[in-house]
């Protein structure tokens, strides 16, 4: 049961009253009239009021003192967080030489009467890089045989290459390689195409995806097109592709860096190629390229004054809130006279620090810069916790960033703006919504947190703690903890001593398919959360971050309208099926309870079944075929078994379904 309140003091309004009423016999004997209309009388009543406020305010805890509470606790309010999203920037025209667009670019959303503009930072180098085309070949899926092109002869009168082999079939590919990383790239085909050629298609969709090579489990990857127009290599158009992460690979004798073209499943079906389409002629160009950005805006060798040569001063930066610092670049310096300057490190407290320490502590939310103070020991001396800058130095702070909170979560196409002007740069804009945005951390929601905070005692004992801690890491969406013994006979399972985390990164519940690159556990996101955790588990634990095991699931079902259902309906059942599938077998939206697939839930057919069975206009399920696939295409889809398990890791994920309505 949890502690009682004490009530410092029960006294009432009429409490008050009475008991000032009993005092005027004793204190002004002559005042005898203690009705209500006596002036006097009004007098106590309006003291009692205010001593009742008073009262009320002693059995509350302030504001200031709850927060000096926290703060000897060791706990802060959690500065805001920056909103991420890709941007991508466009070139007026293809360059003949690489062009470079530097980390820290500023993009911006349009500024309007009502509204500031937004802005955003770029994180990265940016170098877009003109392709070299190193060879072409096509491959038999069934038969694995390469054929090697002589791009040479293209362009020449009556010289035409077909892309698949001659009776093309699901699997069949034609291959790119490249002679350098276009990592990120938007990358345009020039195609001259045999009108006509590729018989039996659909030119609006045709059966064919766009993929790079990655390499690792990720293997091949699927791009986005932004545009196709071709019609399927039935006219002469272009193809304007945007890769996602590449990997250099020796395939036939030949490294590169590898793109194909791949004819889906959906060649098996009525609509498809009879023959293989052919080009005349193909020309690669880099039109733009990819790169993060986040809400936050820079500033550079900030001027915070001169020191008085005291202990524990305090320094205002101009901006706030300030989001995470780069120690490797954000940092304050010290200048003093006559001498050269200084790098001082950041800190959150001074409780290590020793006198000669050039240490500082900078509060993410106010801006406010504290040097280390100096306090009286018992034996009368004075201890300085951390160095003190002599009289008359020069302080300023390096560099820094602010910005972040919801506001900057703002949605596709809003980020047009480019601040500074880049050769050869035409125009940016952000393709998918920007997530991630989170205001500063509320006194009311930090209340709620103290108990967790007290229970974990900021160390990593139990699997939640482990668990409560990682998601304290920026970028952290969901995580599991997994100890010795989870699962016994399981692969990988942990040994005795070592902990497991597994740990899925922040991303955008998109409708559909959610692409593997979205959820790819970054090297510096495994760094961060294994960093933080290590400093606060116990010593001999063995600590391993890992990303969770994806399945990725394929269902093709035939379902059956109700008798009288009109034919228009059809299409809504089938999207409506569709959606209801990639919102269930989803990471981050799926499961029963809508909140993200939990780990190591089974799969049961009957569950995808009865999800079918509750769309409206559905007269009952024909048939339902639950398909483990890969990321980028497996040969062979294997079916899965009606009640399918999955490892302690485990998540599903939606692959490309189809659905059927009749």
């Amino acid at each position: 049961m949890p502690l009682p309140i004490p009530n410092l003091d029960d006294r009432r309004f009429q409490d008050l009253v009475d008991q000032a009423k009993r005092m005027i016999p004793q204190f002004c004997p002559e005042w005898t009239d203690h009705n209500v209309s006596d002036p006097g009388v009004t007098l106590i009543e309006l003291f009692a009021w205010m001593t009742d406020l008073l009262l009320y305010r002693v059995n509350q805890v302030p504001d200031k003192m709850f927060l000096t509470f926290m703060d000897m606790l060791g706990i802060q309010l959690a500065p805001p967080r920056a909103a991420r999203v890709p941007v991508t920037f466009y070139l007026s025209a293809p360059q003949p030489v690489d062009v470079l667009i530097p980390a820290e670019t500023e993009v911006s959303t349009v500024r309007t009467e009502t509204s500031d503009a937004i802005i955003f930072t770029t994180e990265t180098d940016l170098e877009i890089r003109p392709p070299t085309l190193l060879g072409a070949f096509t491959r038999d899926a069934a038969e694995g045989d390469w054929m090697a092109h002589d791009m040479r002869k293209l362009g020449l009168p009556g010289v035409k290459l077909a892309l698949f082999p001659d009776n093309p079939a699901p699997g069949d590919a034609f291959y790119l390689a490249f002679e350098r990383d276009h990592s990120n790239h938007v990358l345009a085909l020039v195609l001259g195409c045999e009108t006509a050629s590729g018989a039996g298609v659909d030119p609006t969709n045709p059966p064919l995806e766009w993929q790079v090579w990655q390499g690792g489990l990720a293997r091949w990857a699927t791009c986005d097109v932004e545009y196709e127009g071709t019609g399927g290599f039935n006219q002469d158009g272009e193809v304007i592709l945007h890769l996602p992460p590449m990997a250099a690979e020796t395939m036939n004798g030949l490294a590169g860096f590898w793109l194909r073209c791949r004819l889906t499943d959906e060649q098996a079906g009525p609509v498809a190629y009879r023959v293989s389409p052919r080009i005349e002629s193909l020309i690669a160009e880099s039109r733009g390229g990819t790169t993060p950005a986040r809400h936050a805006i820079t500033v550079l060798d900030e001027h915070l004054g001169r020191s008085e040569g005291t202990p524990g001063q305090t320094f205002q930066l101009l901006n706030q809130p300030l989001l995470a610092r780069d120690p490797s670049r954000d940092h304050l310096l010290v200048e003093p006279p006559d001498r050269e300057p200084q790098v001082w490190t950041e800190v959150a407290d001074f409780a290590d620090s020793q006198p000669d320490d050039r240490h500082y502590t900078l509060d993410s939310l106010t801006g406010v810069l504290t040097l280390g103070p100096a306090l009286i020991q018992p034996d009368g001396t004075v201890h300085r916790f951390g160095a003190v800058p002599p009289r008359g130095s020069t302080l300023s702070f390096s560099r820094y960033q602010f910005g972040g909170g919801v506001i900057g979560n703002v949605p596709q196409d809003a980020i047009p703006v480019l601040k500074t002007s880049i050769p050869y740069v035409a125009r940016v804009i952000n393709r998918a919504p920007s997530v991630g945005g989170r205001d500063a951390q509320t006194l009311d929601d930090a209340r709620l947190r103290v108990p967790s905070a007290l229970r974990t005692r900021t160390l990593a004992v139990t699997a939640d703690d482990f668990e409560y801690l990682a998601l304290q890491v920026n970028g952290v969406s969901r995580t599991r903890c997994i100890g010795a013994g989870a699962q016994p006979g399981e692969a990988h399972a942990p040994r005795p001593g070592q902990v497991v985390v597994v740990v899925m990164p922040e991303g955008e519940s998109v409708p559909g398919r959610i692409a593997p690159e979205q959820l790819a556990l970054s090297a510096e996101l495994r760094e961060s959360v294994a960093g933080f955790l290590r400093e606060r588990c116990l010593i001999g634990t063995q600590l391993e971050v890992r990303a969770p095991h994806y399945t990725w699931i394929a269902v093709r079902a035939q379902l059956r309208m109700a008798e009288g259902s009109h034919p228009v309906e059809r299409t809504s059942i089938q999207q409506r099926a569709e959606a209801e599938l990639y919102r269930f077998l989803n990471p981050h939206t799926g499961g029963p309870r809508g909140d993200g697939w939990p780990f190591g839930r089974e799969l049961n057919t009957s569950e995808v079944t009865a999800l079918l069975q509750r769309i409206p206009g559905v007269e009952f399920v024909d048939d339902v075929q639950v398909m483990l696939t890969e990321p980028g295409g497996m040969a062979n889809p294997q079916p899965l078994p009606p009640r399918f398990v999955l490892p302690s890791t485990g998540l599903v994920c939606s692959d490309f379904h189809r659905i059927s309505v009749g």
